[in-house]
Order: structure tokens, then sequence, then C-alpha cells
């Protein structure tokens, strides 16, 4: 969550296709107890679980495409769409849990970055830096890790850190620096209370995890990436 909206603020997206209604509550407590909220029609349905907020705006995946588009909360209109050329999507690289997760937004203390795989690069993670305004690709990495074998991924300071399942045992796995261009296996455990993730992103602001864990909303301290 970023200006101009309060850093309480919780925005609910229900299911992972096909869905338009996106509920604003106020504060955490508010979301809690399911009371006060705003609610949001999106013009077009979305896909996954990797939507993002970022100043002002929610950035999703249009369904059975793979459109980028940036909706703005205030205005309550669409200021941007665009095409990841080549991106797949309806469920060719999901992450493991499937979930029409093809293509995962994120955002970290650098800016929006798109987390996808193509058919051109044998369905391995791209990592791609988008202009926010424009959601033009500004650079793209290729990893080299097979995303269908990914159980999720985060990104922290430029570097995307995945995990090896989406299920209990999981680790985070492999972590790639944008920075350096470079990649290196690692085995630190993630703690799966609740048996399947299926979202996991990074908050700059607050610095910590934040996950869908089985119907349940966790949140994660950032040591556990240290």
């Amino acid at each position: 969550v970023f200006p101009p909206f309060s850093p309480l603020q919780v925005w609910y997206m229900d299911g992972y296709y096909k869905g338009r209604r996106v509920l604003e509550f106020r504060t955490l407590s508010d979301f809690v107890s399911g009371q006060n909220f705003v609610q949001h029609l999106l013009p077009q349905p979305w896909a996954g679980t990797g939507h993002v907020v970022f100043n002002g705006s929610l950035y999703y995946n249009k369904f059975q495409s793979n459109l980028v588009i940036r909706y703005h909360f205030r205005s309550r209109s669409v200021l941007g769409q665009r095409s990841l050329a080549g991106a797949g999507f309806n469920n060719t690289f999901p992450y493991s849990w499937g979930g029409f997760s093809d293509i995962d937004f994120m955002v970290d203390e650098s800016g929006l970055w798109a987390v996808y795989a193509s058919n051109r690069n044998a369905g391995n993670i791209v990592l791609s830096r988008l202009d926010p305004q424009s959601l033009e690709v500004l650079r793209t990495w290729d990893t080299g890790y097979p995303k269908r074998s990914a159980g999720e991924a985060f990104i922290i300071c430029g570097v995307l850190y995945v995990t090896n399942s989406h299920l209990a045992g999981a680790k985070i796995y492999f972590a790639y620096s944008t920075n350096t261009s470079s990649y290196e296996y690692t085995d630190i455990p993630f703690h799966n209370q609740y048996s399947h993730i299926s979202m996991l992103d990074y908050n700059p602001r607050e610095r910590a995890l934040y996950t869908w864990n089985n119907g349940h909303q966790v949140l994660y301290n950032l040591t556990l990436v240290h």
C-alpha cells in the first residue's frame, strides 16, 4: 500500500479468476470484521492472485489474456492497458498450484515488476520492470528457473526470491539478483502453517510478507529471508 492511501488500508479480491469486485477497507480491523468497505467493480475480470496496489492504482492481469490493466481507484477508471509480449496466460505457465497464476505483479523499493513466462524462454521465469504510468517494459531478466516448478515468488530490493512449493515443507529455494544478473540456490525454510499458499507478496512500506494461505491471511516477519 502506497500514498495517497493510508498504510492501514486493505483491498480484497475474492477468487482467482473471472472476478470483478474489489472491496476497499479503511483499516485491517474492518477487513477482519468484514465491515465498512467501499466496493469497486472492475470493467474487465481478473486472472490469478498476483494483483498489486501501487500509488493509487490496481495492477492486474485481465482474464484469458496477457494484458496488464491499470485501474485507478479514485477516478474508478482504467488509466492504461498493455500486452506483455509473449507472456503465457490461462494456466499456460502458472505457479505449481495453478489458479491462472501465469502473471504475478510485485512492488519493491524500486517500483513495479511483473513475473511471468513464455514459450520463447521455455517456460522459465521472466522478471520485467514496468513503468507504472505507461506499463511499458523497461528491462527484462530471464532467470532460468522453471515457473511451473515454483510455488510462489516475491521481490525485495531487486532480488527475486522463489519458493520450491506452495505446500507444507516449502523452502525459499532460489534467488535472482537484477543488480548482478546472477542467481543462487538457497535453503531457507518457509513456514507454511495452513499448507496451501496461493498468494505471496512483499510490502516495502511495512517490510513484511503477505500471504493467502488456505483461506487465511498470514503476515511474515522479514527476518525469514535473511
